[in-house]
């Protein structure tokens, strides 16, 4: 850890510059994680993503730190997860079809409102919605991304603005939009607009991206 910690030093996250930063959560604590840099041997340390602001977080001495030189990342297995680099982006890599799917779980967060009267939601588009000040856990919101912080009586909504890297034979192609999709496979475009509305899927749903990537792949191969 030693080993870790000086050749990556990290700055530290004061309360203030983490409020400011707004960081939202891919897991809901700091999990146990096995982290590998190029040229380092293994090193264990908790740690949690900030999907919102692009960061490896991770925890020492009650304190909370963020990793630099990011891009020497070989890999990061944490939750039964692995994460990698891959085009200067921290990813997720998952298999998906026989085949491996890259996602950048990239989240921005969106004041819609406060908490009304007996901490009743004045709107009803609600993420995650901060109100347990005693057992120190977040209300989880839908998916499986979380909000962690001080008590706060603010709702937020989550724009998601993941991006997604796959192969179609021998190319590679990243996305993040239906557009994204449609200006690469022109000639498949119609079809792929056709069974998007017919599902009503969208990009922003990580299960339903996967999706339409699968049928994509099945109307070019």
């Amino acid at each position: 850890m030693k080993r870790l910690l000086s050749a990556f030093l990290l700055s530290i996250l004061t309360a203030l510059y983490a409020l400011a930063q707004q960081p939202i959560y891919l897991f809901p604590e700091f999990k146990p994680a096995e982290v590998v840099f190029h040229g380092f041997s293994p090193e264990k340390v908790n740690v949690n993503i900030d999907a919102a602001g692009q960061r490896i977080l991770y925890q020492r001495g009650g304190k909370v730190y963020e990793m630099t030189n990011a891009y020497a990342l070989e890999s990061m297995a944490v939750n039964g997860q692995t994460f990698v680099m891959k085009n200067g982006l921290l990813c997720e890599r998952l298999s998906w079809e026989k085949d491996t799917v890259y996602v950048n779980w990239r989240f921005k967060k969106v004041n819609t409102g406060s908490v009304g009267a007996m901490g009743a939601a004045t709107q009803n588009k609600v993420d995650v919605l901060w109100t347990n000040t005693v057992s120190g856990t977040p209300v989880e919101g839908e998916g499986r991304y979380y909000a962690m912080g001080e008590y706060s009586r603010e709702i937020w909504e989550r724009k998601s603005d993941n991006t997604y890297i796959f192969r179609i034979g021998d190319t590679e192609y990243t996305a993040k939009r239906l557009k994204d999709l449609y200006k690469a496979f022109p000639e498949q475009k119609e079809a792929l607009k056709a069974y998007v509305k017919e599902k009503k899927y969208t990009m922003e749903n990580a299960q339903e991206a996967l999706n339409v990537i699968s049928y994509l792949r099945g109307l070019v191969q």
